[in-house]
């Protein structure tokens, strides 16, 4: 075995095992018409590292590689097998790991009894969630990732506003935000044993929300904000917004239904439209809007309202394979088991087709 060769570094902190848990584990491939780590295609999944995210390089390929990204990795593994070289063409930074132990007399998040070797979490770390005990966050601290592990069977609770750089992954236990702002610049997972109790906080959200487990929303609302990104699983929101004045696209997983139980807020701009698809072409997802709808400047498939009441989409497009939508002019939509003739946007005098 070659051993790894570093040069041009430029900041390299090593914190802790390697063996991090980060928000998901990629390996070098090398797939890709280049060395560069940014080339998607150099990657396990076709997907390139980001922050929090664990690396592997080992015998699934012995290509060089020219690190060119600049982000915070859990960890940086270099196994038994690979032969390549690894050159650093930027900044890289492996961030530590800090563990809930849950040992003081209190579940104070700034009690140093509290993590493992007595040490509160920092501004980038990664903060692991094991064990049975519950956590009262009282810290104000931007960490890189929080994940509550699925052996975890405590509550998280919120007693001030929390941002994280990363992911935010719920494998067992439950958060409560309490009432608490939660801004997460990576994906939400709700695991099949996690729970997320939102109140009435306000979610903001840029990577994926994803939900295998239980999503309580209360009067929360859900904001997205990134680019190109994923509804996945079935979730009755609150208030769900999502608004962007550049082209974007926004999917939904198919199969799946959407709820939303006071305020859908969907919406482009004139020559930026907001795609609504699902995630097979061809195969529709589900939403029940069941309060306000705000859309327009959408372009939308393979989307079925399944609620009684026609969504209206504003100066949008249809895409095809949609239900219960009206986009405008005289087209035929369904209401249950009947056929209407929708006029208008405005007008709400329905006739059958």
């Amino acid at each position: 075995m070659k051993t790894i060769f570093l040069k041009f570094v430029t900041c390299l902190f090593l914190w802790g095992p390697l063996a991090g848990a980060g928000a998901a584990t990629l390996t070098w491939s090398g797939g890709g018409t280049d060395t560069l780590a940014s080339n998607p295609h150099n990657w396990s999944g076709n997907v390139s590292p980001s922050n929090g995210d664990d690396v592997i390089f080992d015998g699934t390929s012995s290509k060089d590689c020219t690190w060119d990204l600049d982000i915070a990795l859990s960890s940086l593994g270099v196994h038994t097998g690979y032969s390549g070289t690894v050159l650093l063409n930027s900044n890289l930074v492996i961030k530590k790991s800090i563990t809930w132990t849950g040992e003081a007399t209190d579940t104070l998040a700034s009690n140093p009894a509290n993590w493992s070797g007595n040490v509160v979490p920092a501004d980038g770390d990664n903060v692991d969630f094991s064990g049975t005990e519950d956590c009262l966050w009282d810290l104000t601290i931007i960490p890189a990732s929080l994940i509550l592990n699925s052996g975890f069977a405590g509550t998280v609770t919120l007693n001030t506003n929390l941002a994280i750089t990363g992911n935010v992954s719920i494998e067992g236990g439950d958060i409560n935000l309490n009432d608490r702002a939660l801004t997460v610049e990576g994906d939400i997972l709700i695991g099949p044993d996690g729970t997320l109790y939102a109140a009435s906080s306000i979610l903001g959200v840029t990577g994926d929300w994803i939900n295998r487990g239980t999503f309580v929303s209360g009067i929360s609302t859900v904001i997205l904000s990134g680019v190109n990104r994923t509804v996945s699983g079935n979730n009755s929101f609150y208030n769900l917004v999502k608004i962007t004045d550049a082209a974007d696209f926004l999917n939904f997983e198919a199969g799946m239904t959407q709820v939303i139980t006071n305020n859908l807020t969907l919406r482009g701009t004139s020559g930026n439209l907001l795609s609504l698809r699902s995630t097979v072409e061809g195969q529709q997802c589900s939403f029940d809007a069941q309060g306000t709808r705000n859309m327009s400047f959408v372009t939308i498939k393979d989307m079925n309202n399944i609620n009684s009441v026609i969504i209206d989409a504003a100066d949008s497009q249809d895409g095809g394979n949609n239900r219960n939508i009206n986009f405008g002019g005289e087209q035929c939509v369904c209401m249950g088991k009947r056929r209407i003739l929708a006029q208008s946007f405005s007008d709400e005098r329905r006739k059958p087709c």
